[in-house]
């Protein structure tokens, strides 16, 4: 019986297989709601929920039937990245959103090996051969056959039993592949009983206890269409399916914001607004400020059937006044992604208030270099007894008897965080501060900014304090 080669394999791999119970010999009546049938409408809806989804690596394969098993190495834009796990498509995320205007490319290093829907891998030698299983899927969106809106929670165990009513066998599973097989498997002479209850995870995360098969066939019938697949080819962009207008209401009310890319009719104008500070206020008003001059517009939120949609409107600033679609945010809040076609708004979080404070505090008086720690390694040494001296107009001096090393200052904000930009030129030993520091902590007497190397994730720490 072919079900039964399936047990024998199943018991040799995982160690499912408990007990060959040839020496029961009493008869068992199994529970007519409990026994799984091939070809039924629960059989189909448990299949379709089991199997394979390839729609979480749509940023690599552009399909979501198929999935590329891990590790993989690409190449995003001209960046090598090497993909260890799901986690890590963030990564070409990352590159990919360095720009909004280039075109993204993505070239995998071939061989390859891929999943398909029933779990079967296939070595993959170049893009054709790709090709010809990714023509085979829907396009982005599309209806597929698989159910992602409801999760098993294993393991789940199956009774078997012979024609005359005899348990012959019990089989544990435990993950959606080893489920697949097994009902790839089954015959339909096969008298196969789920052992209830079982569990389900739907998508909003509620677990829900299944005490027979009419209870499962409703449950999955039910959720199998309230939950956003994602089956499209854009990595992370469900980041708000869970959103609501009060969190955005408050994000957008907390400090001010710089407008970081505007691509309108898929044209950038982000330069022209780069001076733009946008204060969005509780009364429905919005005030762009551009170097101290300001227009004045409303915002709103609202909820439509294809999400949460931000309303801004300026008289004299068409480029902004659209029904913007929320797309997402990042998760400290610093970055808000709005979309409407082939236009495109990132607002970048700016708090005036801190900004202005740093400037005044470093304006006030004069400091000494209290601590240096470059990439892990103490250089305090360096600058003792130099005194630095931060200047309005945006020099700043570092003295030290008669040595005077020159050089310039700035505070800004860069992808929602302030920071603390030094350039002394080639001055030694200045020249270790040319980079854009981090503010972390910032008060009347101490002031103490980070940067972290890129290349080497290296974290060098500046603290400066008031003589």
């Amino acid at each position: 019986m072919k079900l039964k080669n399936y047990f024998f394999i199943l018991s040799l791999i995982s160690t499912l297989l408990f007990s060959c119970q040839k020496e029961v010999t009493t008869v068992i009546q199994p529970t007519q709601n409990e026994v799984l049938t091939p070809n039924t409408i629960v059989e189909n809806l448990i299949q379709k929920t089991v199997t394979k989804d390839g729609s979480k690596d749509n940023i690599i394969d552009n399909a979501s039937c198929i999935s590329v098993q891990l590790p993989v190495t690409v190449i995003a834009n001209g960046t090598e990245i090497v993909i260890s796990t799901e986690a890590d498509y963030v990564k070409i995320e990352a590159v990919f959103d360095q720009s909004s205007v280039d075109n993204d490319s993505l070239n995998i290093i071939f061989p390859i090996t891929i999943i398909l829907s029933d779990y079967t891998e296939v070595t993959i030698q170049n893009m054709d051969e790709l090709e010809s299983y990714t023509s085979t899927c829907n396009g982005e969106n599309e209806p597929d056959d698989d159910i992602e809106c409801v999760d098993f929670n294993y393991p789940i165990t199956f009774s078997i039993f012979d024609s005359a009513n005899e348990l012959t066998d019990t089989v544990s599973i435990q993950n959606d592949e080893q489920f697949y097989l097994f009902l790839e498997n089954m015959n339909e002479s096969d008298i196969v009983q789920i052992n209830f209850p079982i569990s389900i995870t739907l998508a909003d995360g509620t677990e829900k206890t299944i005490n027979n098969l009419d209870e499962l066939e409703t449950a999955i019938d039910d959720a199998k269409n309230m939950c956003n697949e994602d089956d499209n080819n854009d990595y992370n962009d469900d980041d708000c399916v869970n959103c609501t207008t009060e969190q955005i209401t408050e994000i957008l009310l907390t400090c001010s914001w710089m407008p970081d890319t505007v691509i309108v009719n898929g044209q950038d104008n982000s330069e022209q607004y780069a001076n733009y500070i946008f204060t969005f206020k509780q009364d429905g008003t919005v005030v762009a400020d551009d170097n101290g001059n300001e227009l004045q517009g409303t915002w709103v939120i609202d909820q439509s059937d294809n999400g949460i949609l931000v309303k801004i409107n300026f008289e004299g600033l068409p480029d902004f006044s659209f029904n913007w679609n929320l797309h997402e945010y990042n998760d400290d809040h610093t970055e808000v992604d709005l979309t409407l076609e082939e236009n495109k708004l990132t607002l970048e979080k700016v708090c005036l208030e801190d900004k202005t404070f740093l400037e005044n505090t470093l304006n006030e008086g004069t400091w000494l270099v209290a601590n240096f720690i470059n990439g892990g390694v103490s250089e305090t040494d360096n600058y003792n007894d130099f005194v630095l001296d931060f200047m309005t107009d945006g020099t700043v001096t570092a003295t030290k008897n008669s040595d005077v090393v020159n050089g310039t200052w700035n505070v800004i904000y860069d992808s929602g965080k302030l920071k603390l930009v030094l350039n002394f030129n080639d001055a030694i030993p200045f020249n270790e501060f040319n980079e854009d520091w981090i503010a972390v902590d910032v008060q009347t007497a101490r002031v103490e900014v980070k940067h972290i190397d890129s290349d080497t994730n290296a974290e060098s720490t500046i603290v400066f304090e008031r003589l």
